[in-house]
């Protein structure tokens, strides 16, 4: 067993966790990127400013890798101990302890954090593709509209939201598969048209 009890392990395992999630973070990113685009009015995709989008993915990378990256480690970090506490006071061998802390580590855990981190970076990609356009403030939040809904996520259903509000924006719990869809502003879209065309 690992000794969990050093800052270098946990470390070492954010280090491992940001290694592991960099490519698909960049994939998941620019999928979002194209998806956010083909959302677009079709007269509206050419206003989307990829200097801005590719400026923005390098700042969300930073924020992601000290940012998202730490809390889960923190969260991973949280898990252990508590099992370790569990473990003291319940007086039970070693292997009792080593059985409760390998899910914490186990694959079922691992394919929640990815789903869950994939659809926050596609998320973020199809933002940071509305946002670049001008003409995008608000979102609208949708759910699956199935039996799976979940109590957080049904009353969401449908309204509306500034583009910006990552309070609202998926996923809003592990496993989340809601997503937002752009709203475009009539107004702006024409002001940008008046921009380019006079």
């Amino acid at each position: 067993m690992p000794n969990i009890y050093t800052p270098d392990f946990w470390e070492s395992e954010e280090d491992a966790l940001w290694t592991d999630m960099a490519e698909i973070f960049i994939d998941a990113y620019l999928s979002g990127v194209e998806g956010g685009v083909e959302t677009l009015p079709p007269n509206a995709r050419v206003l989307v400013d990829f200097d801005y989008v590719n400026t923005q993915v390098l700042d969300y990378a930073r924020q992601y890798r000290y940012g998202l990256i730490k809390d889960i480690t923190s969260t991973t970090r949280g898990q252990v101990q508590q099992a370790i506490s569990d473990w003291i006071q319940s007086g039970q061998p070693l292997s009792v302890l080593e059985a409760q802390i390998a899910p914490i580590f186990g694959m079922a855990r691992a394919t929640a954090i990815s789903v869950t981190e994939v659809t926050r970076v596609f998320a973020e990609g199809n933002a940071q593709a509305w946002m670049s356009t001008g003409i995008v403030n608000d979102v609208r939040f949708n759910t699956a509209e199935d039996d799976l809904v979940c109590k957080f996520c049904s009353p969401l259903d449908g309204q509306t939201f500034p583009v910006d509000d990552y309070g609202h924006k998926p996923p809003i719990h592990v496993r989340c598969r809601c997503f937002n869809t752009p709203v475009v502003s009539e107004e702006a879209f024409e002001r940008r048209l008046e921009e380019i065309f006079g």
